[in-house]
């Protein structure tokens, strides 16, 4: 078995006991050094002491089974605003919501799409372009998916709406 995959199903039941939510676990290798990242979640969102807390407890299980073995680091996180979309129960979870979608393999030469998430809908996941087209792809052929935040959203919406009355300039006179 693999060590991502040894991680996870240590991780699982730990984070299940604490109310968390096991968003992904990432094995990477920079240079010399190893690293295991452990994606945490829960309503409201993880904490920094939640993070230790879980990193200490993983650490333990790690070492104590010898899962990975020499040196490694482990970085235990929230998966941020760009939060990866890893199961289907994610894709319903995210429905609606602006994802940028990578597939395994080339549908009409195309690899990347970024759009609405729609689904899921008998173990697809759907994509819906700005410009209206649907993609639907089996679970299996998405290689990667993640939420695209923009931060800035919320005021261009406001700022369109109001858009019949006039901006103050900024500079001097």
């Amino acid at each position: 078995m693999e060590a991502r995959e040894e991680v996870r199903q240590l991780a699982v039941p730990l984070a299940d006991e604490s109310g968390f939510e096991l968003v992904d676990v990432e094995f990477a290798v920079l240079g010399r050094q190893r690293v295991v990242r452990v994606l945490l979640d829960k309503p409201g969102g993880v904490t920094v002491g939640d993070c230790a807390i879980f990193s200490r407890r993983l650490a333990d299980c790690l070492d104590m089974n010898q899962t990975i073995a020499g040196s490694y680091r482990l970085e235990v996180s929230s998966p941020g605003i760009d939060r990866p979309i890893r199961t289907l129960e994610a894709v319903a979870r995210f429905a609606g919501s602006k994802v940028a979608l990578t597939t395994h393999e080339a549908r009409d030469g195309r690899r990347n799409y970024d759009g609405t998430l729609l689904g899921p809908v008998d173990g697809r996941a759907g994509i819906r372009t700005e410009a209206g087209e649907e993609h639907w792809f089996e679970w299996a052929e998405v290689k990667a998916a993640r939420l695209i935040v923009d931060p800035w959203g919320e005021a261009r919406k406001a700022r369109g709406a109001s858009s019949n009355t006039p901006h103050p300039r900024g500079g001097s006179r």
